[in-house]
C-alpha cells in the first residue's frame, strides 16, 4: 500500500487526471441510464422506419435536409420543435424517432419532447452521419 501512496503522491498531477477522468466516466454512464428516451443503431430505425405508428422525425435545418433525409421522415428543424409539440401530439404516435446529423441535436430534441409529456421517444445514435456509414439509403430533394 506503501508504495501505491508514494505514486500518488510524487505525480500527483497524473492522479488527479486519473480520477477526473473516472468521475466523468461514471457521471456519463450515469447520465445515459437515467435519460427518459432510447438510443437507436441505425439497423433499429431502419425497421421502424415508415410502419405505422412510428413519427421519424429530421431536427436537422433545411439545407441538410435537402442535402439527403431518411424516407419517410418529417422534417421540423431543432429550433421549430417546440411550436410543432401540438401537431406532434395530433398524430398520436405510438412511438417518435428523431434524428439529426450526428446524434448531438436529436438528443435534444428528444429530451424537449420527454420534458413535455410525450412517452416512447428515442433518436438514432450517431445521427444521419451513422445511418449513411452502413450504407442505408437517403432520400434528397423535398
Amino acid at each position: 500500500m506503501q508504495p501505491f501512496i508514494d505514486f500518488l503522491v510524487r505525480h500527483w498531477v497524473l492522479s488527479t487526471v486519473a480520477v477526473v477522468l473516472a468521475i466523468l466516466l461514471i457521471g456519463n454512464e450515469l447520465s445515459r441510464r437515467m435519460q427518459k428516451f432510447k438510443t437507436l443503431e441505425p439497423s433499429d430505425v431502419a425497421r421502424k422506419a415508415g410502419r405505422e405508428g412510428v413519427a421519424l422525425i429530421d431536427v436537422r435545418e433545411s439545407n441538410e435536409w435537402k442535402d439527403g433525409h431518411i424516407k419517410g421522415a418529417r422534417h421540423i428543424p431543432l429550433g421549430q420543435l417546440d411550436k410543432k409539440l401540438d401537431e406532434i401530439r395530433a398524430e398520436s404516435p405510438d412511438e417518435v424517432v428523431l434524428y439529426c446529423r450526428s446524434g448531438n441535436r436529436s438528443a435534444t430534441a428528444a429530451n424537449i419532447l420527454v420534458k413535455n409529456g410525450m412517452e416512447n421517444v428515442s433518436h438514432l445514435g450517431g445521427g444521419i452521419l451513422a445511418w449513411e456509414a452502413q450504407n442505408y439509403p437517403v432520400s434528397k430533394g423535398k
